[in-house]
């Protein structure tokens, strides 16, 4: 299993960034915060989305689409659940969601994401730690991914603590993703869960997107 500093814990590099910018929060609107979580968001998105197609090609032999549409309803309990983020791969977030989030607090919202997104570079880099080790193709791109995803928590993690100085947030650790999900002997069960993983970290970010932008219009 992988070991060391995991990326997604301090994702800003440092408690010094996160209290010196809390000192300036009179001076950043909410908008701007959520402008850099978009930005962060649609830039790991994009990437994302790119080596997906090249990764199912070569992987499942299809296109992106059809193999989604097949695999939509299997889902990890350790990832984030449909109740958590009421939409798929593609799909739009339901307005009835949103105005639920909208009777909540913007940092509330901004608090589960981040847990999310922690989960998701958990699994992320369980699956770079395996293409590592086999000197398997798209080890690069997973890798990519995890630097990638790493900004995005860090722009929310500033978000959350430019907006509420004293917020105590609890960083997921590597338990949340159990060995039986970590040991795969078998190579197609393996790539499956490989795909689950980057899905779920796509619609993520689709989903975080969707939000954040309708807490800019509020």
């Amino acid at each position: 299993a992988p070991s060391g500093k995991p990326v997604w814990i301090n994702p800003c590099g440092g408690k010094e960034l996160a209290s010196g910018e809390g000192s300036q929060a009179d001076s950043i609107p909410d908008n701007q915060l959520l402008t850099r979580i978009i930005l962060a968001s649609r830039n790991a998105l994009a990437f994302a989305q790119k080596f997906s197609e090249s990764f199912v090609c070569e992987i499942f032999g299809r296109e992106v689409t059809s193999h989604n549409e097949e695999w939509k309803h299997t889902r990890y309990d350790w990832l984030p659940s449909e109740g958590e983020i009421p939409k798929t791969l593609g799909e739009a977030t339901p307005n009835s969601h949103m105005k639920d989030l909208a009777d909540s607090e913007l940092n509330s919202f901004l608090v589960s994401s981040f847990r999310y997104l922690q989960t998701i570079s958990v699994g992320l880099e369980q699956v770079h730690h395996d293409k590592d080790r086999q000197a398997a193709k798209f080890t690069n791109e997973f890798a990519q991914a995890q630097y990638k995803l790493r900004q995005v928590l860090c722009e929310v993690e500033s978000a959350v603590t430019i907006r509420e100085p004293d917020v105590k947030i609890v960083d997921v650790t590597r338990s949340v993703m159990g060995s039986e999900y970590r040991n795969i002997k078998d190579a197609t069960y393996r790539d499956l869960r490989d795909w689950i993983i980057l899905r779920d970290y796509m619609n993520s970010l689709e989903y975080l997107i969707d939000v954040c932008e309708f807490f800019k219009k509020l």
